[in-house]
């Protein structure tokens, strides 16, 4: 472990800059700069030593004033506790004038349904009927139609009936030189991404259009998560927060050189007492500011188990139905095993969420035609498999680095046709909403998404990234059974309750999947068959929607399924 020297009394709030009509105070930690110089309009003013801090107050109006820190060895760098820099310089804010109203959705608490989308694909499109493209702000417009009648942006999002709007990396990012990023190349963890922002010349609006957007949100009954990236930065030799803890903000091979588990450059050394302080007091700032629901952490298995505990006590304290869930991978070059957040020990961070990648990959060989597998497909509707708790289990067929199920169907599927491929993709985002865990869904995903066949498609162009709203209106019966689906799940707490009783009973080649009292009849064959019981079925959910019969005998069609209630 890197030392970063912390004093008994210290106080990461007290960092920043502290703007008062008459006066401003800048405080900065730089344990291993011998002089700090504070730089406004070129002038310099030399701070003084308090402690590992170095500070100064400077009297008059400074509202807005730009600054950024010089050190005696000649390194800059802007203030990584400032709400707002540009490429040069870090703003004086006004803190009385950031948007703090409050809105709570009237579901004062709910199983989480999540719904994973990009700012920027979600409006980008020509489909998209707004004004705001690719801003936080096309999250909050209304009344939007496709063909003058399906509802698009918004109101679609709420009639879906989706619990938890995950929004992709917004805090400030590098392009990688290419016209299109989704986020996960960081450069900053404490202002947001310019491109996401309307009002670009007024510096409030950074902090006021995403604040704005929640508070929409919440107004519609839909909670906000945001996906952060603390695992590692886009370019150590630029990045302020290295920078001012000058270099000491990374992991290092024991011959000096950095590590890179994420294999994007660098680890963020989440042990070391100032940095693990440092993501919670952002991670707590991102609350306060922008009153979010939840956290998604990228490459979370790069951090330690103990700072990712933190965060998410210190956030469910404040907010009690707040949710920490991240990508449980075990990565790392330096970090022990042991300490890694990871699925490996997801059993000593009990109340964080991962992606269980168990589940996509059984279902999609399930689904694609292997019949072989049941005793995993039962594992995986379970939401028990490895460590991994119902709690804890975050299920899914698709996500953003990967193939859209649609896209996937079509190119290892494709002599099955189409039509037999959106019956998959249906049964497979079915037994995503009907597992025990938390279904986990990306935007498009039930309308047929396509990304023209290719994977990973963090570099491509708008043209493949595009949340295509014309799909939504051509594909509206296959939409009306997602939402159906939604609803079903919301009003039956079979399924998404840590109520482990689940039982499992075959008939033919047809599982059933039964939960209380609720049956699932699941068949991935090109053949119909059949169920018949001893006793009738109440049968809600049949291929073509929501139902309301009894039979003893339920007939399953290829490749679908079947809900019944005893």
């Amino acid at each position: 472990m890197n030392n970063i020297y912390v004093a008994g009394d210290f106080n990461i709030k007290s960092l920043g800059s502290f703007y008062q009509k008459d006066k401003t105070t800048f405080r900065v930690y730089a344990p291993d700069y011998n002089a700090l110089y504070l730089v406004i309009n070129n002038h310099s003013y030399e701070m003084h030593r308090n402690g590992y801090c170095f500070e100064i107050a400077l009297s008059g109006d400074l509202e807005l004033v730009k600054y950024h820190y010089l050190s005696d060895t000649k390194v800059e760098f802007k203030d990584p506790f400032s709400y707002l820099s540009d490429e040069n310089d870090s703003y004086v804010l006004d803190t009385s004038k950031f948007n703090n109203e409050v809105y709570t959705p009237e579901e004062l608490y709910c199983d989480p349904i999540i719904y994973e989308v990009s700012v920027r694909d979600f409006s980008s499109a020509d489909s998209y009927t707004g004004k705001y493209k690719s801003k936080f702000l096309s999250f909050t417009e209304k009344g939007l139609k496709k063909n003058d009648y399906y509802s698009i942006g918004l109101d679609y999002i709420k009639e879906l009936g989706i619990t938890h709007l995950q929004f992709m990396p917004v805090f400030e990012f590098d392009s990688d030189r290419t016209e299109y990023n989704w986020g996960y190349n960081p450069v900053a963890y404490n202002y947001v991404h310019k491109a996401y922002v309307v009002d670009q010349d007024n510096p409030y609006a950074y902090i006021n259009e995403l604040r704005h957007t929640v508070n929409v949100l919440h107004q519609n009954d839909i909670r906000v998560t945001l996906d952060v990236v603390f695992n590692h930065v886009y370019d150590v030799r630029k990045n302020d927060l290295g920078k001012m803890l000058n270099g000491k903000l990374y992991r290092y091979m024991d011959n000096g050189e950095l590590a890179n588990g994420t294999l994007c450059g660098s680890e963020v050394d989440s042990e070391n007492p100032f940095v693990q302080m440092y993501i919670i007091e952002m991670c707590y700032r991102y609350l306060k500011l922008f009153d979010i629901d939840g956290l998604r952490f990228d490459l979370m298995g790069i951090l330690d188990v103990n700072t990712i505990n933190a965060i998410q006590s210190n956030l469910v304290a404040f907010k009690k139905d707040f949710i920490v869930y991240g990508e449980g991978w075990n990565m790392g070059d330096v970090l022990p095993e042991n300490r890694r957040a990871s699925i490996e020990n997801a059993y000593i961070i009990p109340s964080v969420k991962m992606f269980n990648d168990f589940f996509r990959e059984t279902m999609i060989h399930y689904i694609s035609g292997n019949d072989q597998i049941d005793e995993d497909v039962k594992k995986a509707l379970s939401g028990t498999h490895r460590n991994l708790n119902t709690y804890q289990a975050i299920n899914y067929v698709e996500c953003h680095d990967d193939f859209t199920f649609f896209d996937r169907m079509a190119i290892y599927k494709g002599d099955d046709g189409k039509e037999v491929n959106q019956k998959r993709c249906l049964l497979a985002l079915a037994l995503v909403l009907l597992s025990k865990g938390t279904p986990f869904i990306q935007s498009g995903e039930e309308f047929l998404r396509t990304k023209s066949g290719f994977r990973n498609t963090y570099n491509l162009s708008d043209r493949i990234n595009k949340l295509d709203w014309n799909l939504r209106a051509e594909n509206t019966l296959f939409v009306q059974k997602v939402m159906d689906l939604i609803r079903f799940r919301r009003k039956y707490n079979g399924f998404n309750t840590n109520d482990k009783n689940v039982r499992f009973y075959t008939k033919g080649r047809c599982l059933c999947y039964q939960a209380g009292k609720l049956h699932v009849f699941i068949n991935p064959s090109s053949e119909q068959l059949a169920y018949e019981g001893s006793e009738e079925l109440h049968v809600l959910y049949d291929e073509f929607g929501y139902c309301n019969y009894s039979s003893k005998i339920v007939s399953i069609s290829a490749y679908s399924f079947v809900i019944c209630c005893e």
